[in-house]
């Protein structure tokens, strides 16, 4: 039995995903006046946001996950403190925010989509789930768009890097 119980931990740990290291810290920068590096404790500083119950849908339209709340600060409101370095009204629709995880999973926004649409009232760097604190495993800081139809694609666990952009 203690065997059997050995090869399964071991079978186990060969397929854990080892492609992440743990984001204590997110870094702003880019087209930013402000470079920021952020962690927890500084996010918490910042205006505070908490949603409601959401449904974490994956692209295949299935639900992953049924989150209470998540707990953090939003996309914008980071931005805002970064200052996006905006030099003509024709830029506006130039500008893309890249969210980056620690394994390299990234996800898209507009300038537009963030700060002109009622979606950038829904995107949200958190480091709280469900009332507690984001454990290792899960990066200690993620971003998700509450409000995306099917919001898991744009659902970044060990959000590492925030990169403002042009086109």
């Amino acid at each position: 039995m203690k065997k059997i119980f050995l090869v399964l931990i071991f079978s186990l740990s060969l397929f854990a995903n080892e492609n992440y290291k743990v984001s204590t810290k997110v870094e702003v920068y880019g087209l930013v006046l402000n470079k920021l590096s952020l962690n927890v404790e500084e996010l918490e500083k910042m205006s505070y946001f908490k949603s409601g119950s959401t449904p974490v849908i994956c692209m295949s339209g299935e639900t992953k996950d049924n989150v209470e709340s998540y707990e953090g600060v939003l996309l914008k409101d980071i931005l805002d403190k970064a200052v996006v370095d905006i030099t003509s009204k024709k830029d506006f629709n130039k500008i893309y925010i890249q969210v980056i995880a620690s394994d390299g999973y990234d996800a898209i926004f507009s300038y537009n989509e963030v700060f002109n649409t009622k979606l950038g009232d829904n995107i949200i760097v958190f480091y709280k789930k469900n009332g507690e604190y984001l454990k290792d495993y899960q990066g200690k800081i993620a971003l998700i768009s509450i409000d995306d139809i099917r919001n898991g694609p744009r659902h970044i666990k060990w959000l590492e890097k925030i990169v403002v952009g042009k086109i």
